[in-house]
């Protein structure tokens, strides 16, 4: 068949697929609205969602999506609608008689009905999604908006929603089955790439539909709804071992990351509801309280002695535990301050909290793999006992000893040194050897990813920096690139618009400046910005700046340290440095391309970022925008990237 044939019949197969396409959405639409869902069933629903969001996908990979734009190229491009022309059609009429078949029996049987629809929410798509907290990208409302028009057009009860009568559990729960098990198969006949790029358009959403959910009640839903998934997972023989284990441990680290964000949550002090088993089950949050009380006496605490009189930002030191054992542990510094008149810094009972809640957030198990965070065991007022009553000082008092040490086990994994102490990346900026390219990528790819399951559980890091990475030499004393551990909370806090900004103060370290934002150092407080999650992926950026050229940033810039202490000015045009052409240049002249335009795009922030000047960053559907370009235009790219 000669080309222009073989053109003619992917655009024919694909028009007829369109419209079979669009009769799926309806229905599944239908049911999405579907008025009087019960509570307890909830996240049955947002089982439906998801998999309306999968069929989404697969009509965007597939190039289906555009062609309802008049866009032919992408159909063309996949081939699909030619090698899998009939089993195509053949799986969206599947689609279209599972949920027509579905609801012509449920009304039948008097479970289902019409009902008025006044508020015409089956044709506002983007209200319903925000009533359920779901991410819904414009391109899918105005389809859905396309699809429901032609409904009510052509319908005689399009104008009316369906409401439940009696929810029949099981039929719906095996409704869903069978939807899940037709989506596997519809992407099971694409091409490993575009199974990928489903993959990671699923994902994207996932994580929005996370960002989206604070509620306790909500995440249980949620991990309710993913285990759903992960339960009932296609058989071997429909989808490839590989594509099967990348979906399902994609599932599982949500599963894990909104479990991790329900304890964050549950932990707050404004948010004590009683919670009933079964949400305390599914979510494994055990005893939120229990875990906040994690202060140790400091004569429980024995530094090492080159630690003693030392200001470095972490030591090893000895806990000794109640029955009398003693384990290797090392120490992370939180300095604070007696409270000043017009300081605007928070005072001290409200950093012991913040201390005590990010204790809590380290301490919690099971932790996300991808969340390379040290393990917290606890932490101590080394002035004294941490207690969030206890606020007066002794004048006297030595202001070395004004510090909060967070206490944190060494890693258990085999083949690990048992008492080197970590090192930092600036540590290895400044002595190593350049690494080769390959280790440099999966090292930019570890952090970022780090950072971006960071955010999604709503903490904001404010410390990110090449002092704050650290490893774990293995026996042998080397480093494992693609296993660095992010640490140095010193500043962090939830990314509310409630929580108040600890503000770093004059006689901060003018190393640090040199990563931070420059509307995060302004010189008067009253002018300087809130942290925000765009601020931590400049930070970000400084870092892929400092990995690609093996070179500190004061380095790479050459930047006079001596002359910066007294010019605070000059860290203020770091931005701007890392900004010119011949810096950009020089980063894919190290790294490539890809790598280049992901550090590009963290340095400059703003529209790069997919950020307006007026988007308030603590708002969730902001934020979740903003997660989505940090996956798809940094994480996703430098995870691609093969040397």
């Amino acid at each position: 068949m000669d080309p222009v044939s073989i053109a003619g019949l992917a655009i024919g197969v694909a028009s007829i697929g369109l419209q079979v396409y669009t009769g799926c959405i309806q229905g599944i639409q239908l049911f999405i609205t579907a008025a009087n869902f019960p509570d307890d069933c909830r996240y049955l629903n947002l089982r439906l969602r998801m998999e309306q969001q999968r069929l989404f996908a697969w009509s965007e990979t597939s190039g289906l999506l555009d062609l309802d734009a008049k866009d032919q190229q992408k159909v063309l491009a996949s081939n699909t609608f030619v090698l899998h022309r009939q089993t195509v059609l053949d799986l969206l009429v599947q689609v279209e008689c599972l949920f027509k078949e579905f609801r012509d029996h449920a009304q039948r049987n008097k479970r289902l009905q019409t009902a008025p629809d006044p508020d015409q929410l089956l044709q506002k798509p983007e209200r319903d999604a925000a009533d359920a907290n779901f991410p819904l990208p414009q391109r899918r409302r105005d389809f859905i908006k396309k699809a429901m028009l032609r409904w009510k057009e052509t319908s005689q009860d399009a104008v009316e929603r369906l409401a439940w009568v009696a929810f029949d559990k099981a039929a719906f729960e095996l409704l869903l089955k069978r939807f899940s098990a037709l989506n596997d198969s519809m992407t099971n006949i694409l091409d490993a790439r575009m199974q990928v790029e489903i993959q990671h358009t699923v994902q994207d959403t996932n994580r929005g539909v996370l960002q989206l959910h604070h509620k306790i009640t909500d995440l249980s839903r949620l991990v309710m709804a993913l285990n759903m998934k992960l339960e009932a997972s296609a058989p071997l023989s429909q989808m490839s071992v590989v594509q099967q284990r990348a979906n399902a441990d994609s599932l599982q680290l949500l599963s894990q990351l909104a479990k991790f964000k329900a304890f964050n949550e549950s932990i707050e002090s404004r948010r004590r509801t009683p919670m009933d088993e079964a949400t305390t089950v599914c979510l494994e949050l055990g005893k939120p309280d229990a875990q906040t009380s994690l202060v140790f006496d400091r004569s429980m605490i024995t530094l090492d002695p080159a630690a003693e009189e030392s200001d470095l930002p972490r030591c090893d030191a000895t806990l000794q535990l109640p029955d009398g054992r003693r384990r290797r542990v090392w120490v992370e510094w939180k300095e604070y301050d007696r409270p000043r008149p017009g300081d605007l810094s928070p005072p001290k009972n409200v950093i012991l909290e913040r201390v005590r809640k990010l204790a809590s957030l380290l301490n919690h198990t099971p932790k996300p793999e991808a969340f390379r965070t040290p393990h917290c065991l606890g932490f101590f007022d080394r002035a004294g006992t941490a207690g969030i009553e206890d606020e007066d000082e002794d004048e006297d008092e030595n202001i070395l000893n004004m510090r909060l040490g967070l206490v944190f086990e060494r890693p258990l994994e085999d083949g690990l040194h048992t008492s080197l102490p970590p090192i930092s990346l600036r540590e290895l900026l400044q002595s190593s050897r350049r690494p080769r390219v390959t280790d440099r990528v999966r090292l930019a790819h570890a952090i970022s990813n780090c950072l971006l399951y960071l955010h999604a559980v709503n903490w904001l890091h404010k410390g990110l920096r090449s002092h704050n990475v650290i490893f774990f030499r293995t026996t042998a004393g080397h480093v494992d690139y693609a296993k660095p551990y992010l640490s140095g909370f010193d500043f962090s806090r939830p990314a509310r618009a409630d929580e108040m900004t600890e503000v770093p103060g004059p006689g901060d370290d003018a190393e640090y400046d040199l990563y931070r934002h420059p509307r995060a150092q302004c010189a008067s407080v009253h002018d300087r910005d809130r942290f925000k999650k765009s601020f931590d992926i400049y930070s970000l950026g400084v870092l892929l700046v400092e990995i690609a050229n093996w070179a500190t940033v004061e380095h790479v810039l050459a930047i006079d340290m001596d002359v910066a202490r007294r010019r605070p000015s000059l860290a203020l045009r770091v931005r701007e440095s890392l900004l010119a052409a011949e810096q950009i240049a020089e980063l894919g002249a190290c790294m490539g391309a890809v790598y280049e335009a992901a550090a590009q795009k963290c340095i400059a922030g703003g529209a790069a970022l997919g950020l307006s000047g007026d988007d308030d960053e603590t708002n969730d559907a902001v934020a979740a925008r903003l997660s989505m370009v940090l996956h798809e235009d940094v994480v996703k790219p430098l995870g691609d990237v093969r040397v």
